[in-house]
């Protein structure tokens, strides 16, 4: 080999090293107990860093952004600094728990109550918060779930359809129910982009780059399975003819002529803009402090009581440690706030339902056949201060889970003298789950220029993914997935 090529060579393979270190990937653990620590912050200089997911994992990006050291904290641990690791291998850090007495941190001459911390954060909100005039470079996760619990499509009636057609369809019918009662149905959604917040009701965002994890086989939704049953119907048909399709008292279509492509699944390769918004701001107003936010609700002395539980250190910082819980019938959630000692700023927030509270009810099993109720809520919302002093919003997940009934009989009517027609009866059970995780990777001013100029996309590109492909993220601070991500593949 000649020394023009060993150079080559060389530099190769320092170029595929300087590469896969561009990437800083690891776990921050408890030393006691050496479990998982959640939603650990892991920084490189005061502005930009990352968060730890719930298996306590991260992933740093270090391109572009020059440091000497790692700066990781998290709620009730001494925060550590290590030197910026030199290679691709994965790192496993330990925060020691931390905790300290009262006396060393209250400079009055008594412990203040729960009741009396709360009132100020009240009286505070306005100063340490913002939710206007503000632009955040953000990255979106959601994450669905679904498992059915009973699933029955049954052929009820089948007019001038001969028998063995009619067996067919119900094998096929019964074939559908046994998969989907089977798979495990989940899908990921990523996007990255720039939110534009003027005021509390009015934002604007651009995403430059989203995907789609989803094994297509499955159709994820409740009408997309009962679309799937329909489509079976459908092959034992005379599409010649036009059919009225009801469901129970209710007619969907007048004339419906049945071409077989009306029932297959579109693929969908767009977010629409109202996906988009639904997703990104539910989840941000979450963090928001302003008249009748959710957070501040949380500091209503009559509908909430609260204890404190003591004092632990963020950040080198001590903080108040203050629990809630309902304290009337309307009051639902109960939590832990952490609340800074020098100027009453909620530093993070956890909430859950309380004990025997449910969310939103939907009951119309009989008249309608769907029953909802919302069964899990829960969320934490994370803060770091700004270089003006202002607190702004860093980390916001939130969590929902709900139980689901659905009935429908259906009926195919032939637009004919004769009025064949096919009926079929098709319940489903179940319980849904929904995540939301936004990372706030940069905040600062909103130019109104730039406000004025964005003109919000309609539709949202994305790619669709058969597994995680880190790859595609390779230039985008992003949150680690969990391993049920990493692990997920879908169908050929």
């Amino acid at each position: 080999m000649t020394i023009k090529n060993t150079f080559a060579v060389i530099t190769l393979l320092f170029m595929g090293l300087s590469l896969q270190a561009q990437t800083l990937k690891g776990y921050v653990r408890n030393l006691d107990t050496k479990e998982a620590i959640p939603y650990a912050t892991v920084q490189m200089g005061p502005a930009y860093g990352t968060i730890a997911n719930e298996e306590g994992g991260f992933s740093l990006l270090l391109a572009g952004h020059a440091g000497d050291s790692l700066l990781i904290s998290s709620m009730g641990y001494a925060q550590k600094r290590i030197p910026a690791p030199v290679t691709a291998e994965e790192i496993v850090i330990y925060l020691e728990p931390s905790a300290i007495e009262l006396d060393e941190v209250l400079l009055r001459d008594r412990q203040p109550t729960a009741e009396e911390i709360i009132r100020e954060v009240r009286r505070a909100y306005s100063q340490n918060y913002s939710s206007t005039d503000q632009k955040y470079e953000v990255f979106y996760r959601g994450t669905s779930y679904m498992h059915f619990d009973d699933l029955n499509i049954d052929i009820d009636k089948a007019t001038r359809i001969p028998k063995q057609q009619v067996t067919r369809a119900s094998k096929k019918l019964d074939s559908l129910a046994r998969s989907v009662m089977e798979s495990k149905l989940m899908e990921f959604r990523d996007y990255s982009g720039i939110v534009l917040l003027k005021e509390r009701d009015s934002s604007k965002i651009s995403i430059d780059r989203a995907t789609r994890l989803l094994d297509s086989r499955k159709e994820f939704s409740m009408d997309g399975v009962q679309k799937q049953a329909q489509g079976i119907i459908l092959q034992y048909l005379d599409t010649s003819k036009t059919y009225k399709l009801k469901t129970g008292l209710f007619k969907i279509e007048d004339s419906l002529a049945l071409d077989k492509d009306e029932f297959k699944q579109e693929r969908k390769t767009e977010y629409s803009r109202g996906e988009i918004r639904s997703s990104i701001m539910s989840t941000l107003k979450r963090s928001q402090w302003h008249e009748n936010s959710f957070l501040v609700k949380l500091l209503d002395p009559d509908s909430y009581k609260y204890s404190l539980d003591g004092i632990s250190y963020f950040q080198g910082h001590p903080i108040y440690v203050v629990s809630f819980y309902p304290g009337r019938g309307s009051s639902r959630f109960a939590g832990t706030l952490y609340i800074s000692t020098r100027d009453y700023a909620v530093l993070k927030a956890d909430y859950a339902f309380g004990e025997g509270k449910r969310g939103r009810k939907f009951n119309m099993k009989l008249l309608l056949g769907i029953k909802y109720v919302e069964k899990t809520h829960k969320g934490t919302v994370i803060y770091k201060t700004s270089n003006n002093g202002i607190y702004q919003p860093y980390y916001i997940t939130k969590e929902e889970g709900h139980y689901i009934y659905l009935h429908r009989p259906l009926k195919f009517i032939e637009n004919s003298p004769r009025k064949d027609k096919v009926l079929f009866d098709f319940s489903l059970e179940g319980e849904g789950r929904e995540k939301q995780e936004l990372l706030i990777l940069s905040a600062g001013g909103l130019d109104p220029s730039e406000f004025a100029g964005l003109i919000e996309a309609e539709k949202v590109p994305y790619t669709e993914l058969k597994q995680f492909e880190s790859s595609i993220w390779q230039d985008r601070q992003i949150i680690q997935p969990l391993e049920e991500m990493k692990n997920f593949k879908a169908g050929d």
